[in-house]
């Protein structure tokens, strides 16, 4: 084997082990977005999760149920506990807003959330918060705020109350007719 013919063979030989180490990198990046789109979904489950877990403290559920009913009934305290309720709700949204214009939050995730902030605004409670809230938020999650609550539909939710004892009456009569 002649000389010229041993550098053909490390040539490719070389080449082979580039384009090896490009698939392989690829691979790398393709796993690190998965795990990174992960992450965030991690993080935006533990956020929703605190705030759920933050509404079983007594005077924050209480506080909740004012502000659904009548939310022009809260006194001082119950204004400020309310502000921070809603307040942290906005901030979550915002977050995952812009994770899913980033393109690191799957689009059903968002979905979800876009469903209850529809649902929420329809709360006149929420609306005041936003309004106080707006402000402080990036332009593009604002703007998009501002259309929701333009199209929302206003007092036709029912608190978590009026909800569960609608549909304890539907699932104790299901059990009676079985």
């Amino acid at each position: 084997m002649s000389i010229s013919q041993l550098a053909t063979i490390i040539s490719l030989v070389s080449g082979m082990a580039v384009v090896v180490s490009l698939i392989f990198l690829a691979l790398q990046i393709r796993q690190s977005n998965r795990n990174q789109k992960s992450l965030m979904q991690q993080g935006r489950t533990t956020r929703t999760v605190e705030i759920m877990l933050k509404m079983t403290d007594r005077h924050v559920g209480e506080t909740i149920e004012i502000a659904h009913r009548n939310c022009a009934a809260l006194n001082p305290a119950q204004i400020w506990c309310f502000y921070g309720f809603a307040g942290a709700i906005f901030w979550t949204y915002e977050d995952s807003f812009l994770q899913l214009q980033a393109n690191t939050l799957d689009a059903s995730s968002w979905q979800s959330d876009e469903t209850t902030l529809k649902r929420l605004l329809a709360f006149p409670a929420y609306r005041v918060v936003w309004r106080m809230a707006r402000d402080g938020m990036g332009p593009r999650f604002r703007e998009y705020v501002d259309s929701v609550v333009e199209d929302v539909q206003r007092g036709g939710s029912e608190s978590l109350g009026d909800l569960w004892a609608i549909y304890a009456a539907e699932e104790i009569a299901a059990a009676q007719r079985a």
